[in-house]
């Protein structure tokens, strides 16, 4: 490669684990889409696993390295990394979770890229045991790297900005909010023929959610509004589009509620936008959210929406002029919200237009994008 001093683009390359499609995932392909489109900027990626986000970042024709972690030690990769960053005279490495900060700043060290920028893309989940070990593991080595390496963190949330201004100043600190692909969010199909597909009949409503099956996304509240919603309701069919460590708990608790014909399982879908197109409701039951990609995605689609009143999700949503909010883990108040909009199909109409339009002025991936790239001019300004 020629030398940063031949080369008037700032050189930037993204480090992730790319072990998931979640949230962060999504975000991250969404914001390099956006920056790839920047003459001034020259974008690569290193992950540290070869999954969907590789795949999908790929098919950008942006370069992707792949350092795999199941094969590869952590050293390995540290010095690869290191290689790798030598290699490519970045002028900014930017990061996005514990693991690849960590070894990030470590590459960035020893090969003296100028600046660092860290995304925070939510607060750290609650574990137990083992996990939770690893997990304070884990934030010592991420509090580490932050405080004497990282220039600048990216808060996704004011509530998240709040906090780490807190800990290590405001003036390492800027927010911007994630952002959807706006042209993308529109799916393939009509409502009756995903339905079809489903095997729902067309005239049953469809009350849905997406998200990995983890503690934090709060499914078992979306059950137990499942089983109150079906009392008075005959016409209902509820949808549970994702995977992870509960499905099988979360299947259960389904049996044992008696809604197994009721409560549709999917697993990993590909096709969520035609899924979520075809939903008459969205509802997002997390216990604590960053700023919630699916729920930018869901708001795109002009769908209405029932969400909890957790981290950044009023920010992005404004209760009954956008959807409604309820408090976390309260069945009840959720399934009393969803009552409302089932009864009113004008009133859930409105607020899933004012929420298109919400996503269209504030939170799409060209605003995303725009911000970041500002960050990276002024923190090569300041090199």
């Amino acid at each position: 490669m020629p030398s940063r001093t031949d080369h008037p683009a700032v050189r930037v390359c993204h480090v992730a684990m790319g072990d998931l499609w979640a949230g962060a995932e999504v975000q991250l392909f969404a914001l390099v889409e956006d920056l790839l489109k920047r003459p001034e900027l020259e974008i690569s990626v290193v992950l540290f696993n070869d999954g969907t986000l590789a795949a999908k970042l790929r098919s950008l024709e942006v370069p992707v390295a792949v350092f795999p972690e199941a094969d590869w030690s952590a050293l390995k990769i540290s010095r690869e990394l290191t290689a790798h960053c030598r290699k490519g005279h970045f002028d900014i490495l930017h990061t996005h979770k514990y693991k690849d900060t960590f070894l990030g700043t470590i590459a960035a060290f020893r090969t003296r890229v100028p600046k660092i920028v860290r995304t925070v893309h939510g607060l750290p989940e609650p574990f137990r045991g083992v996990q939770a070990f690893r997990m304070t593991v884990n934030q010592c080595a991420d509090d580490f790297a932050i405080r004497f390496r990282v220039n600048r963190l990216i808060a996704v949330s004011s509530q998240i900005a709040q906090i780490l201004k807190a800990k290590y100043g405001s003036g390492k600190v800027v927010q911007i909010h994630n952002g959807v692909r706006l042209p993308d969010t529109r799916g393939t199909s009509e409502a009756d023929h995903t339905k079809k597909r489903l095997g729902v009949n067309a005239s049953r409503r469809l009350v849905g959610t997406v998200g990995r099956l983890t503690a934090v996304k709060g499914q078992e509240s979306f059950l137990l509004n499942a089983h109150e919603l079906s009392k008075n309701r005959a016409d209902l069919q509820f949808l549970m589009v994702g995977d992870g460590p509960l499905r099988t708990r979360l299947e259960a608790r389904a049996r044992e509620l008696g809604m197994t014909d009721r409560v549709t399982f999917l697993g990993h879908r590909e096709d969520t936008y035609d899924l979520m197109r075809a939903m008459d409701i969205f509802v997002l039951p997390s216990l604590h959210e960053g700023i919630p990609m699916v729920l930018l995605e869901a708001m795109a689609l002009a769908r209405p929406v029932v969400a909890t009143r957790v981290g950044g999700i009023p920010e992005v949503l404004t209760d009954r002029v956008h959807g409604l909010l309820v408090s976390p883990g309260n069945p009840a108040e959720l399934a009393e919200a969803c009552t409302t909009l089932l009864d009113d199909p004008a009133l859930a109409g409105t607020y899933a237009q004012a929420a298109r339009h919400r996503v269209e002025q504030r939170f799409s991936s060209a605003t995303m994008g725009a911000k970041v790239a500002s960050l990276y001019r002024e923190l090569v300004g300041e090199h």
